[in-house]
């Protein structure tokens, strides 16, 4: 009898291959395997942190641009509230020294107003004077003493100038 005559069925051998391959693939490829999906899992779990913090880091960055943008609001309100203001004093400025010429024209106009009358009035005194004087002197058809006659005319048309004004 011969020790290796014995039959063994083929599924028992198949089943006795796979386990024994089983043993030995788990003894020579089971830690390289693990460590590959360790490096793996490790490169999965560093690119969901590294995408957690740029989410945290866009997050800052959007609370960061609406406080910037916020203070430029703000700025740009109080910019416009100064040049507002500033436009407010220029045109106040600028009414001011409108005023100020207008009543320095007005006054010019009339002190020049006031001048002329003074001035016509003073030839119409004259000519009133010397219209007297030539109706006096044909009246009296004598010669008169003109510059005598003239100052007492002066103090008449004096006396009725106060009385009128």
């Amino acid at each position: 009898m011969n020790l290796f005559n014995f039959y063994i069925p083929e599924e028992i051998l198949v089943a006795l291959s796979l386990i024994i391959l089983v043993l030995v693939l788990t003894r020579i490829l089971w830690k390289p395997l693990m460590k590959i999906i360790d490096s793996r899992q490790e490169g999965i779990d560093d690119s969901l942190r590294g995408a957690e913090e740029a989410r945290k880091v866009v997050a800052d960055m959007e609370e960061q641009r609406a406080k910037h943008d916020a203070d430029l609001e703000r700025q740009t309100l109080e910019k416009m509230k100064e040049a507002r203001e500033l436009a407010g004093r220029e045109y106040d400025r600028i009414i001011a020294d409108a005023e100020a010429k207008a009543r320095k024209f007005t006054e010019a106009a009339e002190e020049k107003a006031r001048r002329a009358f003074e001035q016509s009035m003073a030839e119409s005194q004259e000519t009133i004077i010397a219209t007297a004087l030539t109706i006096a002197s044909k009246i009296i058809e004598t010669s008169v003493d003109t510059e005598k006659n003239r100052e007492y005319i002066i103090s008449i048309l004096q006396k009725a100038g106060a009385s009128h004004d």
